[in-house]
C-alpha cells in the first residue's frame, strides 16, 4: 500500500465507518441511550486509530528497511567502483607496463641483445606493484574502522607511520585545532579516506623524501595541508591527472562534504595540498 493511499484512507475509513455506526445507532440501536453510544463512538474510533497507526507504522518500517538495504547497496557499489578505479591506475598500468618489457626481453633474445636494461626494468615494475598491491590491501583494510567514532588525528598519524615505515620519507603531523570540532563519523572517514588517496599519490608519484601534515582551524574554517619535497609537477600535467579515475574519485569525496581542494606545486619544489572544511554550525548527516 503506498503512501498516497493511505493518506485517502486516514480521511475516509473513519468518516464512513462513524457516519455508519451513528445512521445504525439511530434507526436500529435506540436502546441504547447516549452515554453508551458515546462510549461506542469512543471504543470504535480507538479501534479504527489502532488498526490504521499499525498500518502507518508497518509502511514506514518496510519503507525504512528498504531505504537502510538501498542504502548499504549504494555503499557496496561506490566502494567497488573505488577498487575497480584504483586497480586501473595503478596495477593494470604496472602489468600493462611489465608485459611491454616481456615483450622487449623476448625481442633481445631474439636479436642476440642484451636484455639487462628491460629484465631490471621488469624488476622494478614487479617490485612496485608489490609495494601498491600492499598498500590496497592496507587500504581497504583501514579506511573504514569498525568504530565510527574515530579520531581523526590519531588515524593520520597512523597512516603518516606506516607511510614512514614503508618509504623512508620523515614524517611530521602538527594538530592545532580546537578539540571542541564535533565532525560526524561520516565526515572523519571521508576526510581519513581523501589523505589517504593524497598519501597514496606522494608514495606513487612524487618520490619525496619529507612529508608534512597541518591540521588547523580558523574561522570556522577546518584546513588539512598536506607538503611534500618531491618532484612537483607542471600545470599541464595537473590537468592531465585531472582526467584520471584517482582524481575523480578524490573530487567526489570533497564534493561529499562540501569541502574546497587547492593544489599547488612546481616541476622540483614538490607539492602542496590544502582541503578546508567549514565548521560551525553546519552539520553533514551520516
Amino acid at each position: 500500500m503506498n503512501i498516497t493511499r493511505m493518506k485517502w484512507l486516514a480521511a475516509v475509513i473513519p468518516a464512513i465507518c462513524i457516519g455508519l455506526f451513528e445512521f445504525a445507532r439511530h434507526e436500529y440501536l435506540h436502546v441504547i441511550s447516549m452515554s453508551w453510544g458515546n462510549v461506542l463512538v469512543a471504543v470504535l474510533t480507538g479501534l479504527l486509530f489502532i488498526l490504521f497507526s499499525h498500518g502507518i507504522f508497518t509502511l514506514m518500517e518496510n519503507l525504512y528497511s528498504k531505504l537502510q538495504q538501498e542504502k548499504q547497496e549504494t555503499a557496496i557499489l561506490q566502494e567497488r567502483t573505488r577498487i575497480a578505479r584504483e586497480l586501473h591506475d595503478s596495477i593494470a598500468q604496472s602489468l600493462f607496463f611489465m608485459n611491454v618489457k616481456v615483450l622487449e626481453i623476448e625481442a633481445a633474445w631474439k636479436n642476440s641483445k642484451d636484455p639487462c636494461p628491460a629484465i631490471t626494468d621488469l624488476r622494478e615494475a614487479i617490485k612496485l606493484t608489490d609495494t601498491e598491491l600492499r598498500q590496497h590491501i592496507y587500504t581497504l583494510q583501514t579506511v573504514t574502522p569498525p568504530d565510527d567514532n574515530i579520531e581523526l588525528v590519531s588515524a593520520i598519524q597512523t597512516q603518516l607511520d606506516q607511510h614512514e615505515t614503508q618509504t623512508g620519507a620523515i614524517t611530521a603531523l602538527a594538530a592545532t585545532f580546537d578539540s571542541a570540532i564535533s565532525f560526524s563519523s561520516f565526515q572523519q572517514k571521508k576526510l581519513l579516506h581523501i589523505f589517504q588517496e593524497l598519501l597514496f599519490n606522494i608514495r606513487k608519484h612524487a618520490e619525496a623524501t619529507r612529508v608534512s601534515v597541518n591540521l588547523q582551524e580558523k574561522n570556522e574554517r577546518f584546513s588539512m595541508t598536506i607538503t611534500d619535497d618531491g618532484k612537483g609537477f607542471a600545470p599541464a600535467d595537473l590537468q592531465q591527472k585531472k582526467a584520471s579515475f584517482g582524481y575523480k574519485i578524490l573530487e567526489q569525496d570533497i564534493l561529499s562534504i562540501e569541502a574546497d581542494l587547492k593544489i599547488a606545486g612546481a616541476p622540483g619544489s614538490g607539492t602542496t595540498v590544502i582541503v578546508t572544511l567549514k565548521t560551525g554550525e553546519r552539520e553533514i548527516l551520516s
